[in-house]
């Protein structure tokens, strides 16, 4: 059992508490306990890490603090007072949230009138609003894409978005979940570099400890929607057995090949651009685009002169920075987009009337699983996409037990998806793909927002997954641990097919518009 610490580490005299949560639980709808006799005070300058593995209730304590939802017992309390209607509209100006998906808080017709939405509410003039709108686009690099549609934006660029309408306001109280989730490295660097001079009280969830310890100088531990520990961020990261202890040992990507071997996946067949040459003892590919391009509504070209081609059972990584056109490129492979030039999957031209059958054998887990789930609970979820392919009713009921164990969702079945964790609606929506056995398995972004332990189980269950996978990453460790071939994108194009050996070799092509993939330590 763990030790129960109530109080937060500190040896300086008594201050101000700015932000506060006094016996706080909390249940959701379907009488899940999520959390339990919270008590934690924050106050001004406080730079506080929230950790815990998914599941622990640190997304809905974000939620709490910032008076997005209403505790079922407790208070919580904003420089003193209850966070309730009557004083909420004032709290509002001065707490920033900035949410693990940031679809949530984006909404405006273009990018700076989303971020000037806030300054309006404060009461400032059009023109004012305006100007700060754009510095605030000048500090997180997105002054260029003020006027573009933000469901236009990558992930990446969208989370900037979403951190630019929150600082502009200037909030006194920042709330941050998982802040460099997606994020490539060089807009990670951004990111830190702003957050270190923000001036006011910070609480930031987050997996990514040498992130936290650049920016944090206190822990609080959740585990099972309680308090457990509440150390200095030196404490926590300094003792290995308080890592080991909640679960933050990332030990299992030691045993990654270092760079210069040769990966663990199987050996490639393809990194040339053309395919092989057809015949009856060559298949043709399982993909082939040649000259491929896409357009936005918008005008904007995401994707030009795109020569891919993927053998079955190949295993690709695709990398490149933000922005860089991965996600449109898996958007068209799978259907939902439709761009000009020539597709074809298992050697039959994909057009209209095939593009709308290709979820069939193309299988992707989204950047942001909540996209893909939309039934009443676990085993529904599961069970829509089996019907749909035509699975005999008496195998259904089977094949869910066997998936959610791969995951280790056993006991989920009745589950309301969208209350999970977003750890365990990642798993999920892995789990309703794997069942289909598709012969594409598209993965954007798998491990990003997990836990170690989730990340260990997501390269433990697609290590041995026998079928063709082409994977989106900023991780290093996956590309090199779970493929064979990489292909490098920028500005729309793929710019390098080669080897993930040849990629992890060669430090320039790793190091090429912001994408330093090797470990960083703290600063």
């Amino acid at each position: 059992m763990h030790e129960m610490i109530k109080e937060p580490v500190s040896r300086e005299p008594r201050r101000t508490i700015v932000l506060s949560a006094q016996g706080v639980c909390y249940r959701y709808p379907d009488g899940v306990k999520a959390l339990s006799g919270i008590d934690m005070r924050i106050a001004p300058g406080d730079r506080i890490a929230l950790v815990g593995r998914n599941g622990s209730g640190k997304t809905t304590l974000i939620k709490l603090l910032c008076g997005l939802i209403a505790p079922t017992a407790g208070n919580v309390r904003c420089k003193g007072r209850t966070l309730s209607a009557e004083h909420y509209d004032r709290s509002r100006l001065e707490i920033g949230v900035l949410f693990q998906d940031p679809d949530d808080q984006l909404f405006g017709h273009t990018v700076v009138e989303d971020v000037a939405f806030g300054l309006r509410n404060q009461g400032l003039p059009r023109e004012d609003a305006h100007q700060r709108a754009m510095q605030a686009l000048q500090q997180v690099n997105l002054a260029t894409l003020a006027y573009k549609e933000p469901h236009h934006l990558s992930y990446g660029q969208k989370k900037r978005a979403a951190l630019a309408g929150i600082l502009a306001m200037q909030p006194k109280i920042l709330l941050l979940d998982e802040p460099t989730t997606n994020l490539d490295p060089g807009q990670e660097a951004v990111l830190l570099d702003l957050l270190k001079h923000f001036k006011g009280s910070l609480l930031c969830v987050s997996h990514d400890l040498i992130f936290l310890y650049n920016i944090c100088r206190r822990a609080v531990v959740l585990d099972q929607g309680r308090i457990h520990h509440d150390y200095t961020m030196h404490d926590l990261v300094s003792q290995r057995r308080y890592l080991r202890e909640h679960r933050f040992d990332f030990s299992f990507r030691l045993v990654c090949l270092p760079a210069d071997s040769a990966s663990k996946a199987p050996a490639s067949t393809s990194t040339q651009k053309n395919p092989p040459a057809s015949g009856k003892m060559n298949p043709p590919p399982l993909v082939g685009m040649r000259n491929y391009a896409y357009q936005y509504p918008d005008g904007t070209r995401a994707l030009q002169g795109i020569h891919l081609f993927i053998q079955s059972e190949e295993r690709i990584a695709v990398v490149g920075e933000n922005g860089a056109g991965k996600t449109t490129l898996l958007s068209c492979l799978i259907g939902l987009r439709q761009g000009t030039g020539d597709y074809y999957f298992a050697g039959m031209p994909v057009k209209q009337k095939q593009r709308k059958r290709l979820w069939r054998q193309v299988g992707i887990v989204f950047q942001d699983s909540a996209d893909q789930l939309f039934n009443s609970s676990v085993q529904e979820e599961i069970a829509f996409g089996l019907r749909r392919i035509g699975c005999p009713r008496s195998a259904i009921q089977g094949r869910i037990g066997e998936v959610l164990s791969m995951v280790r969702l056993e006991g989920f079945e009745n589950r309301v998806p969208l209350h999970l964790s977003g750890g365990e609606r990642k798993r999920l929506a892995l789990a309703c793909v794997l069942a289909m056995e598709p012969a594409l398995l598209i993965l954007d972004e798998p491990t990003a927002g997990l836990d170690p332990q989730g990340q260990a189980l997501f390269y433990n269950i697609l290590k041995n997954f026998k079928t063709t996978i082409l994977l989106v990453s900023h991780d290093m460790f996956l590309v090199n641990a779970l493929t064979n071939r990489t292909l490098m994108m920028h500005q729309g194009q793929i710019i390098q097919d080669l080897t993930t050996r040849d990629f992890m070799r060669d430090k320039s092509l790793r190091g090429l518009n912001g994408l330093t993939f090797s470990l960083r330590q703290p600063r």
